[in-house]
């Protein structure tokens, strides 16, 4: 995913384990249960986008490197 930046707010995280689940190629469980980007490239940006949808705690954010835009979570969920 060329220009496309996805990190996980660990202090939102609370190891649903959802985006494991949606995204196993991207995403594993960390020591603490919580998870963690293992693949940046495992999935196009739809999938990341729908994936990070899928957080209860909106601890996924997906940003375009290029622009600086933040394309998840929305401004009024943003961490």
């Amino acid at each position: 995913m060329e220009n496309i930046k996805v990190s996980v707010d660990l202090n939102k995280c609370v190891g649903s384990q959802l985006c494991i689940m949606f995204s196993p190629t991207v995403f594993e469980r960390d020591g603490n249960g919580q998870s963690k980007i293992v693949n940046r490239n495992g999935a196009n940006l739809a999938e990341m986008l729908s994936t990070a949808e899928q957080c209860p705690q909106c601890a996924i954010k997906v940003e375009n490197t290029q622009t600086g835009e933040v394309l998840f979570p929305p401004p009024e969920l943003a961490f």
